[in-house]
């Protein structure tokens, strides 16, 4: 066999593994980062997203249950000033907290609702070795779902969510009918949408995803299909807002064209230039008013009071 044969196929096995080694550090990043404590968490809310300490004072009932897969959860419900058979459900982000939420807490008070705000696994005081991008997560928060309608008979739920939180709350809203409305932020349409922060070219994606698959069943046990929040949302009927900027660059505005064209009976409004989740803390008047506006046509179409 002639050398430059076993040049080429050196090549190509060079090059797989590469790509192999290289999935599997990219992966390990996103399913087991450094988990960030609450204190880190607290600061880096106050630093870089307005967070107001007085929040803290807000009085909530603490929530703590096992997971159906078997570390402990743990959760805030906040009870509504004024009597509500509503509770709005607010989901955050990937390595952070429930402290991200409370920037968006008041305004659902205000707007009549009781607001439960859960730490997703391996995140704030929730156990669990591994993010798994809305996985396993879906399930978690179909159970807190369970638990607050036997705790609170009567009930009637909606879903805000904010990145891996807008993801895995597409993926309850097409799975629990419990959910009245989904309110979708700065979210992920698949794993595809999640690489682009990584590789810009799409044709470059595509052709690594299959790389990316074999190395996360492999190595993490983690399929994709279980978090494409794209084709959950394809399945929901029910009232749907998407929020986005143009200038996200950790879930980047192809994820928001994407899930536009997938569900284009969906209300949508764009920021041009605010980061990462922080459309709220740049643009609060703005942002508020598109939600409230949202909310409030959303409970007359679902004939929530």
């Amino acid at each position: 066999m002639p050398w430059w044969i076993y040049l080429i196929v050196g090549i190509i096995l060079f090059v797989a593994v590469a790509l192999r080694v290289g999935a599997y550090f990219i992966l390990k990043k996103l399913y087991k980062p450094s988990k960030r404590d609450y204190d880190f968490i607290l600061d880096y809310e106050i630093k870089e997203k307005g967070f107001q300490k007085r929040w803290l004072d807000i009085p909530f009932t603490p929530y703590r249950r096992e997971s159906r897969y078997g570390y402990e959860l743990f959760g805030r419900y906040y009870e509504c000033p004024t009597p509500s058979n509503k509770i709005m459900l607010s989901i955050h982000g990937h390595n952070s907290c429930g402290l991200s939420q409370m920037k968006y807490l008041e305004t659902f008070l205000n707007l009549g609702y009781n607001v439960f705000i859960p730490d997703h696994k391996r995140s704030g005081f929730s156990g669990g070795d591994i993010i798994t991008f809305g996985a396993t997560e879906k399930y978690d928060l179909i159970d807190w779902i369970d638990v607050l309608e036997k705790d609170y008979p009567g009930k009637r739920f909606a879903i805000f969510g904010e990145s891996m939180g807008a993801a895995t709350s597409m993926m309850v809203a097409d799975m629990d009918k419990r959910v009245e409305y989904l309110i979708e932020y700065c979210g992920y349409a698949d794993f595809e949408g999640l690489l682009s922060k990584y590789i810009k070219n799409k044709t470059i994606r595509k052709l690594l995803e299959p790389t990316f698959e074999s190395v996360s069943r492999l190595f993490f046990k983690i399929e994709f299909k279980e978090f494409n929040a794209g084709k959950s949302l394809a399945r929901v009927k029910k009232p749907t807002l998407i929020i986005h900027s143009k200038a996200d660059k950790t879930v980047d505005f192809y994820n928001c064209q994407k899930l536009r064209a997938i569900k284009p009976d969906a209300k949508v409004h764009i920021f041009e230039d605010s980061m990462h989740a922080r459309s709220m803390v740049k643009y609060p008047e703005i942002f508020t008013k598109v939600i409230t506006d949202f909310i409030k046509e959303a409970e007359e179409k679902v004939g929530l009071e």
